[in-house]
C-alpha cells in the first residue's frame, strides 16, 4: 500500500513538474529589451492567461542555447520557444535571409518589425520554410536602427576607409566592403572586448549597446548614419510537438500576447536607445551626422545588392526570389501607410493593430498543425 501510495505521489509530482517544464530561451540578457518584456513579462501573462497551463521558464544570456544552436534546439524540444537570429543559418533559412537582408529598403524598426511578423506568418514560402525547419514561427521583431558606435571618429568616407566594422553578416558586410571598411563577423556578446582591445574599431549595432553591453565605456565617437537594422529570423518560434499539445484556446492566448509584445518591444527598445545614447553622451561621446559622400555611398549600395540578395537566394535554391522581395515590399509599404495612422508611442493601439491585420486573421485550429 505504501509503495503505490508513493508511486501514485511521483506519478502526480510528475504530471505538474511537465506542465510547468515548458522552457523560452534568448540568448540576450534578461535586462534587455527583447527578453525583458517579450520573454519575462510575457511568460508571466500566458501563465495568467491559461491559468496556468503553460508555464514557461525563461533562460537568458545564452545559458540554455548559444545564439547558433537555437534553431536545432528548439526543433528538438530543448526549448518549446526561442528568439533565433536567422543570419547564423544562411542555409537552413534562405528565404528567411533574403527577407532579413533587405533591412536597407525601409530603416523604420516598427515597420520592418511589423511587416516581417506579417510575413513570416502568411507567405506560403516562407511558412513551407519554417515547417522544414521543424519550428512553428510565432512573430518578429526589429531593432532599433544600426549606428556605427567607435573608439575612433568614423564622420566620412574618407573616415570608413580601412576600418574594422563588426557587422552582422549578410548585406551588412558587403556594405562594410562597398565602402572600402573590414567587415568583422563576431556576435554582439563580444564587441566590447573587440572595441577594448583594437581588434574592432566600430561595433555596428543598435545604440542601446551603449549600455545593455556596456560600449559606452569604450566608445567615443558614434556615426547616426542608418545602417539597416536587423529583423532576420523571429522573436518566438515554437516546438512543433509543444505547438500540437496545446490547445487551440491557448494558442490564441499566444498570438494575443504576441501581439501585444511585439508593440511593447518596439517601444521599450527606442527608449533603451535614447536613454544609452544621452548617458554616453554625457561621459563624453561625440555624436556626429555622415558626410554627403557616406549618405551617396549607402544609398548606392541598396541599389546594388538587391541583384547579390537574388542571386545569393537562387543558389541556396530559393524559386523566384524576385516574387518574394516584391511581396515583401508590398507588405513594408502597407505597414508604412497603416502605422502613419495610429499613435506609435502607444503599446495598446499597436498591439490592437497588430491583432486586427495580422493575428486574429490566424486560425488557432489549423495554423501550425503540421
Amino acid at each position: 500500500m505504501k509503495t503505490a501510495a508513493i508511486a501514485f505521489a511521483m506519478m502526480t509530482t510528475a504530471t505538474v513538474a511537465s506542465a510547468a517544464d515548458y522552457n523560452a530561451n534568448h540568448f540576450f540578457a534578461e535586462r534587455h529589451s527583447m527578453v525583458r518584456g517579450p520573454y519575462v513579462e510575457f511568460a508571466k501573462k500566458v501563465a495568467e492567461e491559461t491559468d496556468g497551463e503553460i508555464n514557461f521558464t525563461v533562460f537568458s544570456a545564452g545559458s540554455l542555447l548559444p545564439p547558433a544552436s537555437s534553431l536545432q534546439g528548439v526543433r528538438d524540444g530543448i526549448a518549446q520557444v526561442t528568439y533565433h537570429a536567422g543570419t547564423y543559418t544562411p542555409s537552413e533559412l534562405p528565404i528567411d535571409n533574403l527577407i532579413g537582408n533587405m533591412a536597407f529598403y525601409n530603416t523604420d524598426p516598427l515597420v520592418m518589425a511589423f511587416a516581417s511578423t506579417e510575413f513570416g506568418l502568411t507567405n506560403p514560402a516562407q511558412l513551407a520554410e519554417w515547417k522544414a525547419n521543424g519550428v512553428v514561427y510565432g512573430g518578429g521583431y526589429s531593432t532599433s536602427q544600426y549606428f556605427m558606435q567607435c573608439n575612433t571618429p568614423v564622420r566620412t568616407l574618407a573616415d570608413i576607409k580601412g576600418k574594422r566594422l563588426r557587422m552582422a553578416g549578410g548585406a551588412w558586410s558587403r556594405f562594410a566592403e562597398f565602402v572600402g571598411a573590414v567587415p568583422v563577423s563576431m556576435p554582439s556578446s563580444e564587441m566590447y572586448t573587440g572595441l577594448d582591445a583594437g581588434s574592432l574599431d566600430c561595433a555596428v549595432a543598435a545604440a542601446d549597446a551603449l549600455d545593455s553591453f556596456s560600449l559606452k565605456d569604450v566608445v567615443t565617437d558614434m556615426n547616426t548614419l542608418a545602417i539597416g537594422n536587423y529583423y532576420a529570423g523571429f522573436e518566438w518560434g515554437y516546438n512543433v510537438a509543444f505547438w500540437q499539445s496545446i490547445s487551440p484556446e491557448n494558442r490564441r492566448v499566444l498570438f494575443n500576447e504576441m501581439a501585444y509584445y511585439l508593440a511593447e518591444h518596439r517601444i521599450a527598445f527606442d527608449k533603451d536607445v535614447e536613454k544609452a545614447v544621452n548617458s554616453a553622451k554625457e561621459n563624453g561621446m561625440a555624436v556626429a551626422e555622415p558626410d554627403q559622400a557616406l549618405k551617396d555611398a549607402l544609398a548606392e549600395f541598396v541599389v546594388a545588392d538587391e541583384a547579390t540578395l537574388i542571386a545569393n537566394a537562387k543558389d541556396r535554391g530559393v524559386k523566384d526570389p524576385e516574387a518574394i522581395l516584391t511581396e515583401f515590399k508590398a507588405l513594408v509599404d502597407k505597414w508604412d501607410g497603416l502605422l502613419a495612422n495610429v499613435d506609435t508611442t502607444d503599446v495598446d493601439a499597436l498591439a490592437a493593430l497588430a491583432r486586427s491585420e495580422i493575428y486574429d486573421k490566424l486560425d488557432e485550429t489549423t495554423y501550425g498543425v503540421y
